[in-house]
């Protein structure tokens, strides 16, 4: 039988011997989706113990997924998989996710992947026109930003072109590299950007003609508008959890990171034009910023309390984004770490320079010693958990910050002092933190965020009641204390893994985390998100995916996809980095600090109960068919999971 929504190849590359192979892609596609899951059974067979990042044997997974490039609404991602340089102290594999255009070219280019091994023996990119594909050399390119690297590539191939590209911090094998594109938007947890220049692969580019064969395209579409129109409904999201620190007069517009997005209000991405510069006041910029990157510019009253202002601070965002350096490391754990380094006396200034947030050249001087390794730059460059040994300064910070796997807080009420979250909901975080390969929010934003930010306590008179969102809780996980504000460490198990499972789905087929799982809305008298014919928000993307792909996956199936994807995980971590319930435990210290807000009913700021949060990880393991002593799934749970080959 002939599915849809896959083209059925993927492109590997050899860079050592610059050759090329296809793979089909359904020997995959039918038991692991797409993106995430595919990398991952790949990674099984080719990725094996004692292989490093940077080593030639890595391999590096550009994927899309069965639903990127259709009408799915949201749908054009990209996952990026390989081992990951950023993960302290472990380096195992993990994930990253990228918006724009580039995952529906490459699908329109004829391959559902692309998967780079070797290391070349000088600069190249990759240039794929449809389905053909040329390793270019690239040192026309090399020591470029990555906007320009966009630009030159665009320059010489067409506008048509689509890419994917790192910048110095790259090519210098920082441990926090991003790998980015035109759009602004970035793989940045991972550090795969140093991966990427390790193999000396300055970019990726492509130009795809071609189309997307669905199974049903009448009912797809059908389909697809319906979710659309119930995502314009609710914005797709709730309040964005960040201050507003918007500017007008600088035609600012609320921009799509990439094609098909049906959320046109999302308050994730603003764009700006012609935003005068400060450290360079002849240059005017232009480009996306996201997320946590509007915090450069500081903003009284919170923890990120400097003075850069809206100008000096979209500049640093663009030159950072431009050098290739994770924005989240930056902004939330290196600068605050080294300003507790600063105040404590452990560092009186950076190789000579006053230590000064309020000042522009400081922070542009910092940037430029991260991406070229110059300085204090080298060790800075390493991430924070690492610089913090190899400096031999602010151990004792290290934890205010970074909250497991060398990856700052996130969503968890500690190291993430930003988005506001309190007891009991980052009970649920913590389980996945344990769980984790890495920060668990960036594709998992469902529960943590979404409670906090659908309440009346965040999103003020536009949110629901607690009574709802535990009503909400009690039908979508099927506990009635998995969404209430008063419960404790009872029914976290259950969204817990909901969440996990939706977190690889979403990474598999791929659409935007922002918006997936559909949960809330604020149309319905129950609340609860459904397109106009009824279909219920928990179920959208498994109706997109049997109707693209013609495949006939019940609930039960299609669950079952992810928590075998998340399987695998675990058993390549087990083989290859000895993972165990120990290795899971390590999260407990952070967790053991006090949170940062308190319960507005209860008016206490709770810190983990290690007994009780013991007893729950054991349930967890037990709900997920794994050892409860060791952590590791048993194998009649890899058994009944089509995984006989793990064992």
């Amino acid at each position: 039988m002939k599915y849809g929504g896959w083209t059925g190849k993927l492109l590997v590359v050899d860079l050592g011997e610059a050759k090329t192979e296809v793979l089909e892609t359904l020997v995959y596609g039918r038991e692991f989706l797409g993106g995430r899951g595919i990398g991952v059974r790949i990674a099984w067979d080719e990725i094996g113990r004692g292989i490093t990042p940077y080593d030639p044997a890595n391999r590096i997974f550009f994927l899309t997924g069965p639903l990127t490039g259709t009408s799915a609404p949201n749908s054009s991602r990209t996952t990026i998989c390989s081992l990951s340089p950023q993960v302290y102290p472990y380096e195992w594999f993990t994930y990253s996710s990228i918006g724009g255009f580039f995952g529906p070219a490459l699908k329109y280019a004829g391959y559902d992947g692309i998967i780079v091994k070797g290391i070349s023996h000088k600069p190249v990119y990759l240039l794929i026109v449809d389905e053909k594909v040329r390793v270019m050399d690239g040192s026309k390119v090399w020591g470029e930003g990555i906007f320009r690297t966009q630009e030159i590539l665009k320059n010489l191939h067409g506008e048509s072109c689509r890419v994917l590209s790192i910048g110095p911090a790259g090519e210098r094998k920082s441990r926090i590299a991003i790998i980015g594109n035109s759009t602004g938007s970035a793989a940045g947890q991972g550090g795969f950007g140093g991966v990427m220049g390790a193999k000396r692969l300055k970019a990726i580019a492509v130009i795809g003609t071609g189309s997307i064969t669905l199974a049903d395209p009448e009912r797809f579409t059908e389909c697809t508008i319906g979710i659309s129109k119930e995502i314009e409904v609710t914005m797709g999201m709730p309040k964005p959890p960040f201050i507003d620190g918007s500017k007008k007069e600088f035609q600012e517009t609320f921009s799509a990171c990439g094609q098909q997005c049906a959320a046109p209000k999302c308050h994730i991405t603003q764009q700006y034009c012609d935003v005068p510069g400060v450290i360079f006041p002849g240059r005017k910029y232009k480009g996306i910023i996201m997320c946590e990157s509007k915090l450069f510019q500081g903003f009284e009253n919170t923890h990120y309390n400097w003075k850069l202002g809206f100008n000096a601070g979209y500049e640093i965002a663009q030159i950072s984004q431009d050098l290739g350096i994770n924005h989240w490391e930056l902004g939330l754990g290196l600068v605050p770490w080294l300003r507790l380094c600063h105040q404590s006396g452990q560092l009186e200034d950076i190789d000579g320079m006053k230590f000064d947030l309020d000042d522009p050249e400081f922070w542009y001087a910092l940037v430029t010693k991260i991406a070229f390794r110059e300085g204090i730059g080298d060790a800075l460059s390493e991430g924070g958990p690492r610089a913090s040994e190899i400096l031999g300064i602010g151990r004792e910070y290290v934890s205010n910050y970074w909250a497991a796997w060398g990856f700052g807080g996130h969503w968890d009420g500690r190291g993430d002092k930003i988005n506001k979250i309190f007891y009991p909901f980052w009970i649920v975080t913590a389980l996945q933190w344990a769980l984790g390969s890495r920060d668990p929010l960036s594709s998992g934003h469902g529960y943590a965020q979404n409670v906090m930010n659908w309440s009346k306590d965040v999103s003020g008179d536009d949110g629901l009641s607690w009574d709802t969102i535990q009503e909400i809780g009690r039908k979508v996980y099927g506990h009635p204390d998995a969404a209430n504000i008063l419960s404790g460490y009872e029914g976290k198990v259950s969204p817990a893994i909901f969440h996990q499972h939706r977190s690889v789905l979403k990474d598999s087929l791929t659409l935007c985390d922002q918006v997936y799982p559909m949960i809330y809305s604020r149309k319905d008298p129950d609340h609860i998100a459904r397109t106009r014919n009824g279909l219920p928000g928990t179920d959208f993307e498994r109706t997109m995916f049997n109707l693209a792909t013609g495949l006939d996956m019940d609930t039960d199936e299609f669950e079952g996809a992810a928590e075998r994807i998340f399987n695998l995980e675990r058993m390549l971590h087990v083989r290859n980095w000895k993972r165990d319930r120990e290795t899971d435990e390590k999260v407990l210290p952070y967790f053991g600090k006090r949170e940062e807000w308190e319960n507005p009913l209860t008016c206490e700021k709770k810190a983990l109960d290690t007994g009780k949060f013991r007893h729950l990880l054991s349930e967890l393991y037990k709900a997920r068919g794994w050892d409860p002593e060791t952590g590791i799934p048993y194998r009649k749970t890899l058994i009944d999971l089509g995984l006989e080959f793990v064992c």
